[in-house]
C-alpha cells in the first residue's frame, strides 16, 4: 500500500474521531446528560448511530447530509477493507461512493483515478469537519495558547491515541 493511501485512511479516522466527539458533545448538551457521571449504557451510541442523529436533525441541508452519509460509509469501508491495496479497492459499496466523490469534487482529467479519489477524500474530510462543527455549534479546533505550551482537549486526543497504531500498519 502506498503512503498516500495510508495517509488518507489515517486522516479519515482522525477526522471521524473529531466528528464523533463533536456529535457526542452536541447530544450530551441537547439531552442534558452528565457524561462524566453517567455510566449508563443507554447513552453509549455507535459512530453510525451518532451520525444518524445528526442526519435526522434539521440542521443540515440535503447536500450536507449526503456528504456526511458518504463520509460515514467511506469510514466504514476503510475499516472493513483494511487490507485493500488502493483507495479504489477500499471503496467497494454498492452505493458507488467513489463515483459520488468524483462528481461532488471534480478533479483534473489528467490525474490518475487513484489520485483523483485521494484528493476528493481530502476535500470531503475538510467539508464534513466544517459542517459538523457548524451543525453542532463547536469550533473545529480548540487550542488555547498558554506561555510555551498548548492546552489541548484531552477527551478528543484520548480518542485519537487509539488510532496511532494504524499509522504503522502496512
Amino acid at each position: 500500500m502506498d503512503t498516500s493511501e495510508v495517509k488518507i485512511r489515517n486522516e479519515f479516522f482522525i477526522s471521524a474521531l473529531f466528528v464523533e466527539s463533536n456529535i457526542s458533545d452536541y447530544i450530551t448538551d441537547k439531552l442534558k446528560i452528565d457524561s462524566e457521571n453517567s455510566n449508563s449504557s443507554e447513552y453509549k451510541l455507535s459512530f453510525d448511530q451518532k451520525v444518524e442523529l445528526i442526519l435526522d436533525s434539521e440542521r443540515l441541508s440535503i447536500i450536507d447530509k449526503s456528504k456526511l452519509s458518504v463520509f460515514r460509509e467511506i469510514r466504514n469501508e476503510f475499516l472493513l477493507n483494511k487490507n485493500a491495496e488502493t483507495i479504489e479497492d477500499s471503496l467497494t459499496s454498492t452505493n458507488n461512493n467513489n463515483d459520488f466523490l468524483l462528481i461532488l469534487y471534480p478533479q483534473s482529467e489528467y490525474l490518475p483515478r487513484e489520485e483523483k479519489l485521494t484528493n476528493a477524500c481530502y476535500q470531503l474530510i475538510g467539508e464534513v469537519s466544517e459542517l459538523v462543527s457548524i451543525a453542532t455549534n463547536k469550533t473545529e479546533v480548540k487550542i488555547k495558547r498558554r506561555k510555551n505550551f498548548f492546552n489541548l482537549n484531552t477527551n478528543f486526543f484520548s480518542k485519537v491515541v487509539m488510532f496511532i497504531p494504524l499509522l504503522f500498519l502496512r
